[in-house]
């Protein structure tokens, strides 16, 4: 029971330049919301709230360069055959994506009220959760005071008040940037190879893992691990024919 829906607005821009220059870019900003949870088991209709799968703006670009070395090109166009076979024939890509974080998940917790199934007990103001960005690291990424944390002191059991997820509390986004050479090789009529060497998050750039969110745990409103994969090198040959 339940649905779903989305709305993006999407724009792409693509240039060819005059020596072997190529740029491409796109970006997507959009809204995805969901109602298929309830947050009671005896509300009548699901919950409206924004999807864990919104990610409100999407940033991708890549480059393309034709390295003018070699036979044809620039600099040494007279090259002989195995000087060019060497320095000639290369493509330097570029490839960079810039990614909203997912809105976090909150578990059992309930606005402070005087109603009788959450229950950890919130008693502070929703709009002082979330922390600007110079204020957030791995050890305090959202305010934790309005939460009680004390394990003895939480309720059986109550009716939930405190949404589900909202969308201005968010794990970190992530920018990932690849990079690749390329070169491309004549062999005879209908065959021809490609080197590529290829080297994936090149700045080795970590991205965190979202916030721990259960009020009643000693690592709340803290980032413990990573999801990202640490640079990696990739070498491959490939024949066309």
């Amino acid at each position: 029971i339940g649905y779903s829906w989305y709305h993006a607005l999407q724009a792409r821009v693509e240039k060819r330049f005059s020596h072997g220059y190529t740029l491409q870019a796109s970006y997507t900003h959009s809204k995805y919301m969901q109602a298929t949870e309830f947050l009671n088991p005896t509300d009548p209709v699901p919950y409206r709230m924004i999807s864990d799968m919104d990610r409100p703006n999407l940033f991708s670009m890549s480059a393309l360069w034709e390295i003018p070395v070699g036979q044809g090109r620039r600099y040494f166009s007279n090259a002989p055959g195995p000087l060019n076979a060497i320095i000639g024939g290369w493509q330097l890509n570029a490839d960079e994506v810039h990614q909203s974080g997912q809105p976090l998940a909150w578990g059992s917790i309930t606005s402070n009220c005087t109603c009788t199934t959450s229950s950890i007990i919130f008693t502070g103001n929703i709009k002082d959760i979330p922390l600007p960005a110079g204020q957030r690291s791995v050890d305090h990424w959202f305010n934790t005071a309005g939460f009680n944390t004390v394990t003895a002191q939480q309720l059986a059991n109550n009716i939930r008040t405190f949404p589900l997820r909202f969308s201005g509390i968010r794990a970190e986004g992530q920018t990932i940037f690849n990079l690749s050479l390329i070169r491309n090789y004549h062999i005879a009529e209908r065959l021809s190879a490609q080197f590529r060497a290829e080297v994936y998050n090149a700045l080795n750039h970590p991205v965190f893992s979202t916030p721990n969110t259960t009020p009643t745990s000693s690592a709340f409103g803290t980032i413990t691990s990573d999801v990202s994969e640490p640079r990696e090198w990739q070498f491959a040959l490939k024949f066309l024919f």
